[in-house]
């Protein structure tokens, strides 16, 4: 009976470690949202004072203010385009996204990895999985 209570511990525990924690998952929602109109204020907010963007494909890390300063030309470029994801997978304090980007004239498929730090971004790393956006 104690070895049955102490495997229903363990799994419980491994059950509730795997959830995602609402704040963070409230934090990519936004990041998505902010995405979609390019807003500042939004990433401003969310995004931790040493944050990176890690863009993989194109070999770049961006500060906050180097992030930030992206959006202008962000902006222009995600006019007519849709954006959807889904949260693939969590971790202590990770998310993994599964995201479609689809523009006027292409659409490219990514994996974005978030990590936080005191209910803020403290990074995200975008690197392509392929130009289709077949699952969504």
């Amino acid at each position: 009976m104690t070895r049955l209570f102490y495997a229903i511990v363990v799994i419980l525990s491994l059950a509730f470690a795997a959830q995602a924690d609402p704040a963070h998952e409230k934090l990519v929602e936004r990041w998505y949202t902010g995405l979609a109109t390019a807003d500042r204020a939004v990433f401003n907010e969310i995004l931790a004072e040493d944050a990176k963007v890690i863009l993989e494909d194109i070999d770049a890390i961006q500060t906050k203010d180097e992030f930030l300063a992206s959006l202008d030309e962000w902006k222009n470029a995600v006019l007519g385009a849709t954006v959807r994801h889904r949260i693939g997978s969590t971790a202590d304090n990770t998310i993994t996204v599964f995201v479609c980007y689809q523009f006027p004239s292409n659409s490219t498929y990514t994996r974005e990895i978030f990590s936080f730090r005191d209910a803020k971004i403290i990074e995200s790393a975008q690197s392509s999985i392929g130009e289709a956006c077949e699952g969504f």
